[in-house]
């Protein structure tokens, strides 16, 4: 419960820094952008690296079971997804764990041995650089909180939050 509430006073730190588009010189929030690669595989913990990618693959950005972006991957499997400004409606769920890149288009589309398949491929995401352990120093979970702050923070000062898809699971 301390941790949710480190994490909500982190939340509210972070916005009340961000620029807000009525100041002077019209800053506007930065990007908040996802980049990844989509397998072409079933399983869990896909290590996109190790199997074929998912050509020209529909993705989606869906937080707290809403769809906030959309894309398709190129002929590598590659894709990047413009979320937007990283405004507080995006920033709360991010920080929740609520958001996870879902692969629309069906595996059997880049594989037909894979036709059989039930489920959809998906993977949580977090922010780039973000160390998602339990934390080091003897923190008890702190240096993993001030990491995330610091990146939020760099990344709203530097114009681009950036955004990565853990490893993909069928779901």
């Amino acid at each position: 419960m301390a941790t949710k509430s480190l994490l909500l006073a982190a939340l509210l730190v972070v916005i009340s820094l961000a620029p807000h588009p009525a100041e002077a010189d019209n800053k506007q929030p930065p990007l908040a952008l996802v980049a990844g690669v989509v397998p072409c595989s079933a399983g869990s913990s896909i290590n996109a690296a190790a199997v074929p990618p998912f050509p020209n693959a529909v993705v989606h950005m869906v937080c707290g079971g809403r769809v906030v972006a959309g894309t398709k991957a190129d002929d590598g499997g590659a894709f990047t997804m413009n979320m937007g400004p990283a405004t507080s409606s995006l920033l709360a769920p991010l920080l929740g764990n609520q958001c996870k890149v879902v692969v629309v288009t069906p595996l059997a589309a880049c594989n037909a041995s894979l036709a059989s398949v039930t489920g959809t491929l998906a993977a949580p995401v977090q922010l780039l650089g973000v160390d998602s352990g339990s934390g080091s120093g003897g923190l008890g979970g702190l240096g993993g909180l001030i990491g995330l702050i610091g990146q939020i923070v760099g990344g709203l000062l530097g114009g681009i939050l950036n955004i990565i898809p853990l490893p993909f699971s069928v779901v």
